[in-house]
């Protein structure tokens, strides 16, 4: 039938011809015009046969009630079919992949909703501490790549813990031990403090009368001496001193960061900084074809902002519009700072001791007339607005901004953000549905085994309410999880889901979970991967689902997450992973 709609023209001129002249009587002309219609109306026969098939699977299609098939077919970029094995199979040519998945679960690809994706994949050159578990462990990572690097004029990485540190901060001393002739300057895992050794200290002129009076703290003993502490702002005493990437370098960063993710399953991000260099870079990457993960990136901005900078993001935003493989239409703000460091704003005063150089309720990281006025500039532009805010003051003033700039400007779908959310009043809970504003939030940070310096921090009052994931869902709040990479254990979404469904260790600690009334079901933590994160990003009717029509973003995992004891979540492995229809990564 492929001919029909060139020769149909004809074939209709002939008939009128005919019948106008008397040489076709006019009721076989009335009984060969619909005729002649139906075919031309006919469904064409289809160009191609898939490129991909994946058969005999447990396909979690992320779609309504049904969300179970066996099969999925892919063409191009898009999947074209999902059913049975027996009617898909039908589809294959002899070109197309078939691929027997033995009964392995299929998900769509995991979006990790709030990442600082360069920052992380530049740390995989440098000392990783993410899994080190001891003091002991930290130093000796430390002194290993010191001696395996002897030509880096600095050493800088990021990981280590608060907890594994009497009084929740390291010294100067621990590194001046092991390397004091180089500088060292390493983040902590969540990247809100730092730690140096002496020699970046003397090369950044701090000494005891140094003076910081920014948002965060130099660290000092109680004779006044630097510890080699810093706390937020003050991180840029020395940070800035620490040598710049070139462009190259910075692009084979981000080259390694996407091998990664696609080993993880991960083929969306929204990455929650950003400036125009950065931003640049995956347009470049774009331009070469080269990107292997979707990317949205969101500004930082705050009250250094300028007019100009705002001008600047409009035309980036405009100019990239809504390229389902790149776009750029959000900004992120900080309200303020970490639990562990007591710089997270809170409505009561932490419960521990508390250094005199920080507030008993931590600090607001900018001033919140400036704030708001910033965030009603910024909506008004039709920009999404991320928020950094981790204590509960900081949620609840960020919603008051929020709610303000609704008012002033006008209500629309604007799918504003509070991140991380990790202490919240109980009332502010339903203010997310009734706002339109998601929760984003990160299940590895509630980990167990590394909340001992945060719980002792906000005390046992306030515990029911830590990283309310099950208390956000139940008022109807859109959750959205990801992982905060660099400033996690893992970038893998398996071990973000172990938490979530557990709020246990890998080895089962503590044994009814910690503040269980948290925990979420699998399918919920599945979307809050998946579905959700499309919808954070404006494009629930693009990925986050298999569904013909649909990008061709979707994973192969190594088991049943819907049928293995919870417990055994975090053994999960990611044994293919297809991206925009091509496969990017298998499993050996």
């Amino acid at each position: 039938m492929r001919w029909h709609r060139e020769v149909f023209p004809a074939f209709l001129l002939i008939l009128i011809f005919h019948s106008k002249t008397n040489q076709l009587p006019m009721k076989i002309f009335l009984f060969l015009l619909p005729l002649a219609l139906l075919i031309a109306c006919s469904p064409q026969e289809k160009k191609s046969h898939p490129d991909l098939i994946l058969l005999n699977g447990k396909i979690w299609t992320a779609d309504g009630a049904a969300t179970f098939a066996e099969a999925v077919a892919i063409t191009g970029n898009t999947i074209s079919a999902v059913g049975n094995s027996t009617d898909i199979k039908k589809l294959a040519g002899d070109s197309t992949r078939v691929v027997d998945l033995n009964g392995k679960l299929v998900t769509p690809g995991f979006n990790d909703a709030h990442i600082h994706f360069l920052s992380g994949s530049l740390g995989l050159a440098e000392v990783e501490l993410t899994e080190t578990t001891s003091m002991a462990e930290v130093l000796a990572y430390i002194k290993k790549y010191a001696a395996d690097f002897p030509d880096r004029k600095w050493i800088t990485g990021r990981g280590w813990q608060y907890t594994m540190f009497p009084g929740g901060l390291p010294a100067k001393e621990m590194l001046d031990s092991i390397v004091s002739d180089r500088p060292i300057f390493i983040r902590a895992y969540d990247g809100h403090s730092a730690w140096a050794n002496s020699k970046a200290l003397e090369i950044a002129g701090i000494d005891r009368s140094t003076k910081f009076n920014g948002f965060g703290e130099l660290v000092r003993d109680g004779s006044g001496e630097p510890t080699g502490a810093l706390k937020e702002g003050a991180m840029r005493l020395v940070g800035k001193l620490v040598p710049q990437k070139t462009r190259e370098e910075n692009l084979e960063a981000l080259r390694l960061g996407m091998k990664l993710a696609a080993q993880m399953g991960i083929t969306s991000i929204q990455n929650a900084n950003g400036n125009l260099d950065e931003t640049s870079l995956y347009e470049e990457l774009l331009k070469s074809n080269e990107l292997s993960l979707r990317v949205s990136v969101a500004f930082s901005v705050g009250e250094q902002t300028t007019g100009d900078d705002i001008r600047a993001y409009v035309q980036v935003r405009d100019r990239v519009g809504n390229n389902p493989m790149f776009r750029a239409q959000s900004v992120k703000f900080m309200i303020d700072g970490v639990i562990e460091s007591h710089t997270a704003f809170m409505l009561q005063p932490y419960v521990d001791v508390v250094p005199k150089e920080v507030s008993a309720t931590g600090q607001q990281s900018m001033p919140l007339p400036d704030f708001g006025e910033l965030v009603a500039t910024f909506d008004s532009l039709g920009f999404q607005i991320y928020t950094h805010a981790i204590g509960d003051r900081g949620v609840r003033e960020t919603l008051n901004v929020y709610e303000g700039a609704a008012r002033k400007n006008g209500t629309r779908d604007s799918r504003h953000r509070i991140e991380h959310i990790e202490t919240i009043n109980p009332s502010d809970i339903p203010r997310f549905a009734q706002l339109g504003v998601m929760p984003s939030m990160e299940p590895i940070h509630a980990e167990p085994g590394t909340v001992a310096v945060w719980q002792k921090a906000i005390g046992e009052q306030r515990l029911p309410y830590s990283f309310a994931w099950a208390s956000m869902l139940k008022a109807n709040a859109k959750l959205v999880f990801s992982s905060d990479w660099p400033a996690c254990v893992a970038l893998n979404p398996i071990r973000g889901l172990h938490t979530a469904v557990n709020r246990r260790t890998i080895d089962g600690q503590p044994e009814n979970g910690w503040v269980p009334e948290q925990k979420v079901s699998l399918p919920d933590a599945l979307l809050a991967y998946t579905h959700m994160g499309a919808y954070a990003s404006f494009e629930e009717n693009l990925k986050g689902k298999i569904k013909p029509g649909f990008l061709a973003d979707v994973v192969v995992l190594s088991q049943d997450l819907f049928t293995i004891n919870p417990m055994d979540t975090y053994k999960t492995n990611v044994m293919m992973t297809v991206f925009d229809g091509k496969v990017i990564y298998e499993r050996k």
